[in-house]
């Protein structure tokens, strides 16, 4: 066992063997979250920089986390400094190359590209976590970005820029990182603690450097920042939790379920009808989830 794993096993002894499907359920919900968030943040970049977004979103959100945290009387001390400082780093990082791609390209163009992550952890969780990802779990995250790939159809030749690519790209290897630091941390760590420290860096270091480009919002951009930091707020606490019950690859592979919970937005919501490619892409988006599910359910089993 690497000591990259040793300390995985320390910091978190049931929650690699015990709870994967509790772990998905909390990722399902913030995915759920995400979209939201993703709606009302594209809708604020219209009038606002990325950076204010993103500082606003952030912002708003650590309220949320640290008014959340109080209510139900849970600490916010988060013991393995290191971890976390790595943690928030990594974060602050990918939301700065995340929101600008998503001010640059269209939103079915970001979340193919921001999908990557999974795919990311399932190749390198082994050699930097020490867990077994098996070729089951790698077909499920190939089957997902698949069909994440069809569901979006990524364009890029609509003169959006080989620069919003790359950051896009970025984002996804610093969400990796991030999500990395997430699992080392463990369960034993407080959810709370660990996104209210995130959110509010994140906050701060976004406003700085967006200054130049500071503008006041309107009452629509304002409320469309306010549900954005509510919403992105809450899906960062639950999705901490997520990765601390169980492995990282399988927890981040069950993402791709946010890109259909944005199909099924667009058609309930926008009245958006759906292709065939795109129906299909849900279609392997909806089999690498109950292969991951299946996968669960014979874990806990044996």
């Amino acid at each position: 066992m690497t000591p990259a794993a040793a300390r995985v096993e320390e910091a978190a002894p049931v929650s690699v063997r015990g709870r994967p499907l509790a772990a998905m359920g909390w990722m399902l919900f913030a995915c759920f979250l995400f979209v939201i968030m993703s709606v009302a943040a594209k809708r604020a970049m219209t009038e606002l920089s990325f950076l204010e977004v993103a500082s606003g979103r952030a912002g708003f959100g650590a309220i949320v986390i640290f008014a959340w945290a109080r209510m139900r009387g849970v600490s916010l001390v988060v013991h393995d400094r290191r971890a976390q400082w790595s943690r928030t780093a990594a974060g602050v990082t990918s939301m700065f190359f995340g929101f600008y791609a998503l001010s640059r390209l269209p939103l079915g163009d970001a979340v193919t590209l921001a999908n990557l992550t999974p795919l990311i952890l399932a190749v390198s969780s082994r050699r930097v976590l020490g867990e077994r990802a098996g070729n089951g779990l790698f077909l499920a995250v190939v089957l997902g970005l698949g069909g994440v790939a069809m569901l979006a159809g990524a364009s890029f030749s609509h003169g959006f820029g080989f620069l919003a690519f790359g950051a896009a790209v970025a984002g996804a290897v610093c969400s990796a990182v991030a999500m990395i630091f997430l699992r080392r941390l463990g369960p034993r760590e407080s959810s709370e603690g660990v996104s209210l420290h995130f959110a509010v860096w994140a906050s701060l270091i976004t406003f700085v450097i967006g200054l130049p480009w500071l503008r006041v919002p309107s009452p629509g951009a304002l409320l469309s920042l306010v549900i954005a930091g509510m919403s992105g707020g809450f899906a960062q606490v639950f999705m901490t939790k997520a990765y601390g019950l169980d492995k990282a690859a399988r927890v981040s592979a069950v993402s791709y379920s946010g890109v259909v919970m944005s199909q099924i937005f667009g058609v309930l919501i926008l009245h958006e009808s759906p292709s065939v490619r795109q129906l299909a892409g849900a279609g392997l988006v909806v089999a690498s989830g109950l292969f991951l599910v299946g996968g669960a359910l014979r874990e806990r089993s044996s």
